[in-house]
């Protein structure tokens, strides 16, 4: 499988909303207030008011659930998702990027599919994203 670089992510979040326990596991929800994102194809700022839902399994892997939206800097706006595994015991994280938006500059973001690689970091998590070709 080929890949080529699209962008490096960085999310700044808040203190993070403890829900607990639900019937799917135990659930967490990371605001994002903010980040950066930059590749060769575009680049720009996250915007707050978005967050990642994530779901603490039995098995003590955790299920996420991204949302933002994304401001290039030519203001732009790209809603972006992804859904996701982290398996800390294993240093796995893994995600399952796409992307929606309106502008026809950006509108290659449409059409692809992406994974993605996190690191947490204290400030918040730093993902590498990757266009599958």
């Amino acid at each position: 499988m080929n890949s080529r670089p699209l962008m490096l992510l960085r999310l700044t979040t808040a203190a993070t909303e403890e829900i607990g326990v639900t019937p799917h596991g135990k659930l967490s929800i990371f605001p994002v207030t903010g980040g950066s994102f930059e590749g060769e194809r575009l680049r720009g700022k996250v915007l707050a008011g978005g967050g990642d839902w994530v779901t603490e399994k039995a098995d003590g892997t955790f299920e996420l659930d991204l949302r933002v939206t994304l401001e290039t800097e030519d203001g732009a706006l790209v809603h972006m998702t992804f859904t996701g595994v982290r398996d800390d015991a294993n240093h796995y994280f893994r995600t399952l990027p796409r992307f929606e938006t309106a502008a026809p500059k950006y509108a290659f973001l449409n059409r692809l599919l992406a994974v993605g690689v996190g690191e947490g970091h204290r400030d918040g998590p730093i993902h590498t994203i990757e266009e599958i070709l």
